[in-house]
């Protein structure tokens, strides 16, 4: 049973919450936060640069490390930069804003390489993709709705809250956008069915400066009439197309509600088209090195068959079709189904097999009608492709493409896929998320 000291603190914490300490900051690590140590202990602090010298708030504190917050820059790192933000201190969204941008991928490029560690004996470990822009580059944004006297606010949420950070100019998007952004919700404060808004997501297709398309998202038990409000508020302001939608029931839509964007195929650009409810990646020229490298590293040949697990709206289906004999798409969201059928009837792919359904479900379902497949591409969602993994190894394909946004993840689905038999031959890692701590990473696996 542990004891606590005289000070209330359990033994081995060393000082508690409210203790000021100063420190100097090490490294960055994912989750956002600066490292430093005191007293031999590890203390995570947010909003920090490798090398400032700070004094920090205590918050929080365990045996082996605790966390904080800045009191002071005491001495700030050469590696620190003005963020030009006036909502970084609270914001949770741009964790590294304040990080010189090589140093931010240096640290990324850390961060890959100490996760995947175990991994990477006989594995070529290829440089680092910076983001290209590095601001600017987002061509959505999801904004929280919070009903207030004054009306409808919308923003981002503070760093591990649901406190509410209005924003009106985000470095992430563009002008157009931001303006686009404040018109807005100059519409919709004015609205009564604002009140019922709990998300909003702004769109724009590849190579346009402002958003063309809005999907609110309301309140369950929100009605017709809210809706219609809604959309006529937001059709005042000049978008192409908006959705309202309570949970997955649609209220009310008008005008264009998809996006597009392009990705490369073998003879020029693939144009892609995805519903404001389907996932796209959120930087549409560091999506295109994605493809063109996950294309080059599989290598098909003519005669070839390929599974795409958790294929979306064709972003590697429709390239990898024109390379081989088939591709089996199995994707579990409607919406982007509909989308990538769509999308390959558009460009006549006729070697495309799309399968709606769970991808875990769906590749065991494969793997017991005896099914082979020469190469595997799996783009999972940050929880990881965990539950899929038996099954995708009774498969049996000569090589694997691993697309990951969750290093942890990674490393966990890579320690099951070493148990199946796979082991890592080739690595990449790529700023998609430039100014925060999210690493894309490619990782070609093949059999022991």
């Amino acid at each position: 049973m542990r004891r606590r000291d005289e000070t209330g603190q359990y033994e081995n914490e060393g000082p508690g919450p409210g203790t000021l300490i100063e420190l100097t900051v090490d490294r960055l690590a994912w989750g956002g936060r600066g490292v430093g140590r005191h007293g031999g202990k590890v203390v995570f602090v947010s909003k920090t640069v490798p090398g400032d010298r700070i004094s920090v708030a205590l918050t929080k504190t365990r045996k082996n490390f605790s966390e904080g917050r800045i009191a002071a820059v005491l001495e700030p790192s050469p590696n620190r930069v003005d963020v030009g933000c006036p909502w970084f201190n609270r914001c949770g969204g741009c964790q590294w804003l304040a990080v010189d941008y090589h140093r931010q991928v240096r640290e990324k490029d850390g961060m890959l390489r100490h996760a995947l560690r175990r991994h990477l004996d006989g594995a070529s470990v290829e440089t680092f993709v910076p983001g290209d822009p590095f601001l600017g580059y987002r061509h959505r944004g999801d904004f929280h709705g919070v009903a207030s006297p004054e009306g409808l606010r919308l923003g981002f949420y503070e760093e591990d809250s649901h406190r509410l950070v209005e924003v009106s100019d985000c470095l992430l998007f563009g002008p157009a956008f931001n303006t686009l952004l404040q018109s807005v919700r100059r519409a919709l404060a004015g609205e009564p069915g604002g009140v019922l808004l709990q998300r909003l997501t702004l769109a724009a297709s590849e190579g346009r400066e402002g958003a063309q398309i809005a999907h609110a998202r309301l309140h369950t038990g929100a009605e017709l009439q809210d809706a219609k409000a809604l959309i006529r508020g937001l059709g005042d302001v000049g978008l192409e197309g908006a959705l309202v939608t309570s949970g997955s029931t649609v209220l009310a839509s008008e005008g264009e509600t998809s996006l597009r964007f392009g990705v490369p195929g073998l003879r020029g650009d693939l144009n892609l088209r995805a519903s404001v409810r389907s996932f796209t990646q959120a930087h549409f020229a560091m999506n295109r090195r994605l493809v063109e490298t996950a294309a080059s590293w599989l290598d098909l040949g003519a005669g070839e068959r390929v599974l795409d697990l958790y294929s979306g709206v064709g972003n590697f289906t429709l390239p990898l079709s024109q390379r081989c004999q088939e591709v089996v798409a199995v994707e579990g969201s409607p919406t982007a189904c509909a989308d990538a059928r769509a999308n390959a009837e558009a460009h006549g792919a006729a070697t495309i097999r799309h399968v709606g359904g769970d991808a875990a479900e769906e590749t065991a379902r494969l793997a017991e009608a005896g099914e082979r497949f020469d190469a595997v591409l799996l783009d999972p969602p940050r929880a990881g492709a965990k539950e899929i993994l038996p099954s995708l190894a009774r498969l049996r394909p000569a090589r694997i493409l691993y697309v990951s946004c969750n290093l942890p993840c990674l490393e966990r689905d890579l320690n099951l896929m070493g148990a199946q038999g796979y082991h890592l031959s080739r690595v990449q890692g790529f700023d998609c998320f430039p100014q925060t701590y999210g690493v894309e990473t490619l990782c070609l696996l093949q059999p022991s």
